[in-house]
């Protein structure tokens, strides 16, 4: 009986864990920003005349902060992020260490600045991993809301002849939400099995 307990105690604890720390995908901004506290800082990265100097390039506001990279260096002429190279991944790194939801739209772009229907690949630092194909960019969004701080996102290479790219950033904070009830009886059946036990015990 003990070790049923301690079975049920640790599955329990395991679904909890893995629950609490993975990221959850949103596909549409209307979804997503419905699930974002007040206070967060959206991007759209227009207004530049020239590409920044090479290396990572900070943005900031509301309390976010946060750096974009390529190796090959950043392209920011078309209204958008991009990379300068041709199957280069873009990686954004949040540095502020309060991040806890992102959404943006994510696309891969040809020579010319026009959106290809390929398929894109955004991989976080908790190992959430999203593929899908843009037709256009009323369907290029993705968000992701975690309970942990978000430290990175890296979009892959798109392939030959094209470039790695997201426009209309937000960063923020996620809503404070109540736990759901199956989370909480999941919750509850661990700590009755670990009170059991040792009641048991002594």
């Amino acid at each position: 009986m003990k070790h049923a307990y301690r079975l049920l105690s640790a599955a329990a604890l395991t679904y909890l864990s893995a629950s609490a720390f993975a990221a959850t995908t949103y596909s549409t901004s209307a979804s997503f920003l419905a699930q974002v506290a007040p206070g967060s800082y959206m991007e759209n990265f227009d207004g530049w005349v020239s590409d920044p100097p090479a290396g990572s390039l900070a943005f900031s506001g509301g309390g976010f902060t946060y750096s974009a990279f390529a190796a090959s260096d950043l392209y920011l002429q078309g209204g958008f992020l991009s990379t300068s190279q041709i199957n280069d991944a873009l990686t954004i790194t949040f540095t502020s260490g309060n991040v806890t939801a992102v959404g943006a739209d994510f696309f891969a772009v040809n020579l010319s600045d026009a959106l290809q229907a390929v398929s894109v690949t955004i991989t976080l630092n908790d190992g959430t991993v999203t593929s899908f194909t843009p037709t256009s960019m009323s369907d290029s969004y993705r968000g992701f809301i975690s309970s942990t701080p978000i430290t990175s996102l890296t979009i892959s290479g798109p392939g030959a002849s094209l470039y790695a790219s997201l426009d209309n950033m937000t960063v923020g904070a996620m809503v404070t939400q109540v736990p759901e009830p199956a989370s909480l009886a999941l919750m509850g059946l661990g700590l009755a099995g670990v009170i059991v036990a040792r009641r048991r015990k002594a």
